[in-house]
């Protein structure tokens, strides 16, 4: 099941918060303008803060980013201490 919200990655989020500039936007406002959303979201995805998916992928393909790079992904789960002969 797909995550309903992405967030920029820490390790990317000065690469992303450059973006705007490097693809031609004097502010976050023409890009929000520019793509239809509101500055909050744009703000949001600047700083790490979790957006809807949709707006996560549009965004990162407006400022030419790899939206599957730049995402964070949550740790896997992992199930510890589980045997096979649990019920014997």
């Amino acid at each position: 099941m797909m995550a309903r919200s992405l967030r920029v990655a820490p390790e990317y989020i000065e690469k992303v918060k450059s973006a705007p500039q490097r693809n031609g936007y004097p502010s976050q406002q023409s890009l929000a303008t520019d793509i239809g959303f509101s500055l909050s979201t744009v703000k949001s995805f600047l700083t790490g803060k979790p957006i809807d998916y949709l707006n996560f992928v549009e965004l990162s393909k407006k400022l030419a980013l790899d939206w599957q790079d730049i995402a964070y992904k949550e740790p896997e789960m992992m199930i510890i201490g589980v045997r096979k002969d649990y019920d014997k």
